[in-house]
């Protein structure tokens, strides 16, 4: 886990990031606006109309639409690699992090979901060097939610299941979420979440 840190702090240096200096609020409407028309049909006006300034000024802190894209993706990506690693490097058991995964996820979507809509449904709009990154980003966080079922296989706890599958089913459960969750729902975050947990670990089938 420690090369790959140092593989992402490696790309961090090398990689073209985020525009600095860009106002919260820039962002924050980029990824209202991405979420609701997509990023190939929203425009650097819209942006800068939904922010309040003109589309001049809009240039004085971005290069680019894309600019604003890496940013999005970037934020989040880094956001949820936090988390998520805070649950596995934990001392609790392999089920005990599948749970916290779930809820650490589940989470992160409800306060997100603009931008996590974002972040699944225009990911191939990024290119170049800026891709490249995040993909490195990608690969480090869906590593640490296979080690965890890896973990869980080796020590008995888990069933003999291939942990690469196992752990793109975890995430593809709850990362759908974004298409359907809503705040104000009959369910909040954590209780979808406890859902998917017992769904994961105890499955359909009723023990009698």
């Amino acid at each position: 886990m420690a090369a790959s840190r140092t593989q992402l702090a490696a790309v961090a240096e090398t990689t073209e990031t985020s525009p600095s200096g860009v106002r919260p609020d820039i962002i924050d409407a980029a990824t209202r606006i991405f979420s609701e028309r997509g990023y190939h049909a929203a425009s650097m006006s819209d942006i800068a109309d939904a922010v309040g300034i003109r589309k001049a000024s809009l240039y004085h802190h971005v290069r680019k639409k894309e600019d604003l894209l890496f940013a999005i993706h970037e934020a989040l990506v880094d956001e949820l690699i936090d988390e998520t690693m805070a649950v596995s490097s934990s001392s609790v058991t392999a089920s005990e992090k599948v749970r916290r995964l779930l809820h650490v996820t589940m989470r992160f979507i409800a306060r997100n979901r603009d931008g996590v809509t974002v972040f699944l449904a225009e990911r191939h709009a990024v290119t170049g060097e800026r891709w490249q990154a995040l993909v490195v980003k990608r690969d480090f966080y869906e590593r640490m939610v296979n080690q965890i079922v890896t973990d869980g296989r080796a020590d008995g706890e888990f069933v003999d299941l291939p942990p690469e599958i196992v752990a793109r089913a975890l995430l593809g459960m709850a990362n759908w979420g974004y298409t359907w969750f809503q705040q104000d729902g009959p369910r909040s975050a954590d209780e979808v979440a406890e859902v998917f947990a017992s769904l994961a670990l105890h499955g359909l089938v009723a023990h009698r």
